[in-house]
């Protein structure tokens, strides 16, 4: 299923009555906490929770902020996305890819929905319910530190105005990034990618065929031009250690994993999956269901 088992904790709840939710010494004297401990001695579900291992923020790395909405402001674009790595900041100049236009950022807010509490998906709220005294955020905390204002870090939901490029060139899909060349991915038609093909496929896949690519926010046709080889997930058998790739397959069954070549309908911004995880992962469809997910190894001329 893509997730490593190690890193998987399975925790047993109860919505209705609150068992292994959390540790309260009122409630577990409860029948329900005496039937649980019978079997499970593992942690709440608050303590797993608490034992996450936070995902690394690759600031680091070249700026990559996905655009996921855009609007006008006066002389200006606004633009609204997830920086998945990098940082930016007001003032800098920037690059709107695939198009090519280049701008200035002029304004950057971070978290505007949940700071304002207008998203009804956000845990933010204005205070903790009655009069009690409003929660004390992360995002309270970052607006503190004055090297951090006017700036968006990677992982941050954030709203940028841009000067110097008409809105009409901007779509939702577009990728932000520096101007310098060096700081660019490549936008490309072709790429060699592993794919894990789903279980239940209906049809199997061969050479040409046709699929819809979903990448992020956009969906592009596109069309498995090569089948490199194939392999049969073997779930960690001993019998399957010994198996070999079957170079060049002229099928692709449900449930096996392959190294293929796709070939875009239009030029996109990608990147090796282990340089941009936003970039480079992405799910194959075809008459609307689901048949492979992968990551991308090579971006090809």
């Amino acid at each position: 299923n893509g997730f490593k088992e190690k890193k998987i904790t399975f925790v047993p709840v109860s919505g209705l009555t609150g068992v292994n939710v959390s540790r309260d010494e009122a409630t577990e004297d409860q029948e329900g906490w005496k039937t649980l401990r019978k079997w499970y001695k593992g942690p709440t579900l608050l303590e797993a929770l608490d034992g996450f291992t936070p995902a690394k923020r690759e600031f680091e790395k070249p700026l990559r902020t996905i655009v996921t909405d855009v609007s006008s402001e006066g002389k200006n674009a606004t633009v609204r996305g997830r920086v998945v790595q990098g940082f930016v900041r007001a003032g800098d100049g920037i690059v709107v890819l695939p198009v090519g236009d280049e701008a200035t950022v002029v304004r950057v807010e971070r978290g505007k929905a949940v700071k304002e509490g207008a998203s009804p998906y956000s845990f933010a709220s204005p205070n903790n319910g009655g009069g009690s005294q409003p929660q004390q955020s992360t995002e309270k905390d970052l607006e503190d530190i004055p090297e951090l204002q006017d700036c968006a870090l990677a992982g941050d939901i954030v709203e940028m105005s841009l000067s110097g490029i008409d809105p009409a060139r901007l779509s939702p899909g577009c990728v932000l990034c520096h101007r310098h060349s060096s700081l660019r991915p490549r936008v490309r038609r072709k790429f060699e990618a592993r794919v894990l093909v789903m279980e239940r496929l209906a049809v199997p896949i061969i050479r040409g065929s046709q699929v819809l690519l979903h990448m992020h926010s956009i969906d592009v046709p596109a069309v498995l031009s090569r089948l490199v080889s194939s392999e049969k997930r073997g779930g960690g058998s001993a019998n399957n250690h010994g198996n070999k790739p079957r170079q060049n397959p002229r099928v692709l069954t449900g449930g096996v994993t392959a190294t293929v070549e796709i070939t875009l309908s239009e030029r996109l911004v990608i990147e090796e999956s282990n340089e941009c995880k936003a970039l480079g992962r992405f799910v194959l469809r075809r008459g609307g269901d689901t048949i492979a997910v992968g990551l991308i190894d090579k971006v090809l001329d």
